[in-house]
This record gives C-alpha cells, structure tokens and sequence, in this order.
C-alpha cells in the first residue's frame, strides 16, 4: 500500500536528518566552541576581580590601622595640649597664691607647661593639616591669655587688688576661648580614630563576599561543562575552586584576626588612654579652681562647685582606666590623698583662717596638697606614656603580615583566572 504526502510536507524520516553544514555541537548536543570560550572569558574576569577585591581588603585594612595610628597619635597630642594648657593656668593661680614676686621654681613649672603647649601646638598643626586653621586660632588665644597672665603678675608684684581680676578674666579666656576650641579638635580625632577602627574591622567583607560568589560561579562552571561534556574530572577547575576555598579562609581567618586586635587595642589600651587623658585634664583644672577659690577670698564658692565636678570626673575617669586592665590597680586611689588634703584647705578657709588655708595650698612639702597632686601626676603620666605606647604597638602588631596578605590574594585570584580559563582550554581542544 502506498503512502501518500501531501504536497509542500518533507517525508517523516527526513525531517529528523541533520541539515548538511550544521554544526557538530548543534547535532550532540554539546555546547558550542563561543559558549565555552563566553564562559571561560566570564571566568577569567571573576579571577581578576577577587586579585582586585582580595588585595584591595588587605591594602584597605593597612591603611586604615596606619591611618589610625596617627590619628591616635594626634589625640594624645591634642589630649597633652590640652592638659598642659590647663596645668599651666593651675600653676599660675598656685603661684598667685604666694603673693609679691612668685617662687622661681613655680614660675618654671608654667614657663615649661606654655612653652610645652606651643610646642604642641606646632608639632599638632605638621601632623594633621585639616586641623591647622583652629590650632592658629588656638595659638592666638594662648597669646591673650598668656599677656593676661603677665598682666596679673605684674598687678599681684606691687600688691595691687587689680591682679586677682586679671588672673580671673585669663584663666576664664583660657576656658572659654582656648580649651572649648581644643575640644572640638579633640572631638573631631576621636571620630576619625573610630572610623579608621571601624574600616579595618569590616576589611574582611568585600574579599570574603568574592571569594564565596567566585567559589559558587566556578562550581557552577564545573557542573554546566560536566553536563554538557560528559567529562566529570577537570582538574584545573577543581584547582581554582580549592585556590578559592583557601582564599576564603585564610583572608577570613588573618582579617577576623585583624578585627580582633582592633578590637582589643580599642578597648585597652586605646580607651584606658583617652580615660587618662580626661582625667588629668579633670584633675589639673580642680588643682587651678583651688587656687581660685582661695583668690576670690569668701566669694569663691562657684570655683569650689567647679572643683567638685572636676573631682568627681577625675575619679570616674580613672576607674574607666582601672576597668580596661591596662593601668595599675592602684592607680585609681592615686586621687584620693590630694581629695583629702583640698577638704583640708577648705576646712580652714571655711573656718576663717584664710592665710593657714593659703599656707598649706602653696606648702610642696611631703604630705601637702602640692605633693600629693605631684604624686598623682607623676603616676597618671606614666600610665599614660604607657597605654599611648601600647596603642601605638597593638595598631603595629595588627597591621603585621596584611601586606603579605595582599600580595597572596592578588595571587590567588589571578591563579583562578588562569586555571578557570585552562580548565576549558582542555575541552576546547576536543573540537580541534
């Protein structure tokens, strides 16, 4: 029986023939030879970007931990200016006290804390240009406080009444002209210190977020030229995929690292730093608002209400320092000897007997006001010598091995891109 076609239809049987020329991909089932070079191609561009992502992680984790550093270095500075500034005008109300012509060893303890201050002032202004503007402001009023300040002794020498009012007006421009600009300094170092903290702990991210999408396109890679190839070992692949997988953790591991010790150093050392830094700022202006309450001689009480505050902020400060575990655990009841002899002092100022109050204010011998507050200064200023030391190595100590990490990322990455592309190489030659 014969079947018939209807016209215009090709016979069932040629229908399923290859078109002659077809390609021998179309025919199998096998991806073409563009496919496959597409997909390497895509391959070798994510290998360049975790070289770019992995080394641009360490590089940025270095460069915030130095950035860092300075900034830090830069605090204690503004920090020690400040402190000095303030211990200078508490020298100079002490030296007041005496009457006539003050102690020479008193007046070369504010010489040396003024000249200290425009030294760092100087040295401050070199280290961070964006703070340059305010510190020549800042130096201008340490001028009109310092002229304030001769003003006062040259009144206080010929026992004229006048000089108590110009200590007061200087002491007041120091505090509100000087130390409030200073602040904002020291405010705006402390921002930048906890970004530059805050990038070097989150460096890890962007390699370990590459490194896990550039581990998932190479294994999907695999399993698409696997499937298609019927070719279920390829090493290069599987030596990219291990090449990333080593990546992740190992820029995982040495960045977590990184962050750890960022972590540390912020909350030891760091802090304890900054703690004692606002406690001998505390200290010094409670040692000048003695002086000022006895000056004011009866009136002087918003001057004790000051050092009240100072006072009390000294001593939180030094338990924060305590609390760190960085400083010794003595050193918080450093504060309480001179606390008491000031009560002291108060308690015969109160009492009427103004010129034995004033007497044991000036008095440097052992077991006065003024040896007591040395002691303090001198255990407060090592300590913080020390924790700034410590800050200063533990930023170092961190920042150790990361550029060695970087070039090992770049590494690995570009080790990626040429394996991928060999791996498919291999399955291009079988077209050949």
């Amino acid at each position: 029986m014969t079947t018939t076609v209807p016209p215009g239809h090709p016979p069932a049987a040629a229908a399923a023939v290859p078109m002659p020329g077809a390609p021998v991909a179309a025919r199998t089932g096998r991806p073409t030879p563009t496919r496959m070079r597409l997909r390497a191609a895509a391959l070798v561009v994510v290998g360049v970007l975790v070289a770019i992502a992995g080394g641009w992680s360490f590089a940025s984790a270095d460069a915030a931990l130095a950035r860092a550093d300075a900034n830090a270095a830069q605090l204690v500075r503004l920090q020690e200016l400040q402190t000095r500034l303030v211990s200078a005008d508490a020298s100079a109300t002490n030296a007041f006290l005496v009457g006539g012509l003050e102690p020479a060893d008193r007046r070369a303890v504010y010489d040396d804390a003024l000249t200290s201050a425009a030294g760092l002032v100087a040295q401050a202004a070199r280290a961070q240009p964006a703070d340059g503007t305010v510190l020549s402001a800042l130096n201008a009023s340490i001028l009109d406080y310092a002229a304030g300040i001769e003003q006062a002794r040259a009144a206080n020498r010929q026992a004229l009444p006048v000089g108590a009012q110009y200590l007061r007006n200087a002491s007041a421009t120091l505090r509100t002209d000087a130390l409030p600009a200073l602040a904002a300094l020291i405010d705006a170092n402390e921002v930048r210190v906890a970004d530059e903290f805050s990038a070097a702990e989150r460096a890890w991210v962007l390699v370990v977020v590459a490194s896990v999408l550039a581990l998932a396109g190479v294994v999907a890679a695999s399993v698409w030229l696997a499937r298609h190839t019927h070719r279920y070992v390829n090493l290069p692949l599987a030596g990219a995929a291990l090449v990333l997988l080593v990546l992740l953790v190992g820029s995982g591991v040495a960045l977590w690292s990184v962050a750890a010790d960022v972590d540390r150093v912020r909350s030891e050392p760091f802090a304890a730093a900054s703690a004692l830094s606002r406690a001998r700022l505390a200290a010094y202006d409670a040692k000048a608002n003695e002086s000022l309450t006895l000056i004011s001689r009866g009136s002087g009480q918003t001057f004790e209400d000051a050092w009240v505050v100072s006072s009390d902020t000294t001593v939180v400060a030094l338990q924060e320092a305590s609390a760190t575990g960085t400083v010794p655990r003595d050193l918080d009841g450093t504060w309480e000897p001179y606390a008491a002899q000031h009560q002291a002092i108060r308690d015969l100022d109160d009492g009427g007997a103004w010129e034995d109050g004033v007497a044991a204010a000036t008095n440097d011998a052992e077991g006065s006001a003024n040896a007591a507050f040395a002691e303090f200064d001198a255990a407060s200023a090592d300590a913080l010598r020390t924790t700034s030391e410590q800050t200063s190595v533990g930023l170092g100590a961190a920042r150790g091995g990361l550029v060695l990490g970087l070039w090992l990322a770049a590494l690995a990455g570009l080790a990626v891109a040429v394996l991928c592309w060999t791996g498919f190489a291999r399955r291009l030659e079988e077209y050949r």
